[in-house]
């Protein structure tokens, strides 16, 4: 299967929340209501040693898998990620949130991709 690039427009955005104690975290970027109308999901576990890979799925489903990803860029309004081996690619996902929402979204997502994923924040203006 060949490497890819995507554009996601998620119209909704979803992540974990109450994160004190937790074991399981994700974050899903959803375009619609049903899957094949696209979708971007993150997840990673700390319940059980891992390699410190989190977990990639998407509306391709045969591009899903676990993987260090070494490269995810978050700005205010968008997500770009990499994702490594012959089946990965480059996925843009743009989403609007309030700024409460985007906060949240940065704390999970900064948990979702840690070390030895790489997350960086861009602060726009």
């Amino acid at each position: 299967m060949k490497r890819t690039s995507k554009i996601l427009k998620a119209n909704d955005v979803s992540y974990s929340e109450e994160l004190e104690g937790r074991d399981y975290f994700q974050v899903l970027f959803q375009a619609g209501q049903e899957p094949r109308e696209g979708y971007v999901l993150l997840q990673r576990q700390f319940e059980i040693p891992d390699g410190g890979e989190s977990y990639f799925e998407c509306d391709e489903f045969e591009r899903s898998g676990h993987y260090v990803i070494k490269q995810a860029r978050l700005r205010r309004n968008s997500l770009a990620i990499e994702i490594p081996g012959s089946t990965g690619g480059n996925w843009e996902i743009n989403f609007e949130i309030d700024d409460q929402r985007y906060e949240a979204l940065k704390e999970v997502l900064g948990i979702v991709l840690r070390k030895p994923s790489r997350l960086v924040v861009v602060e726009d203006g």
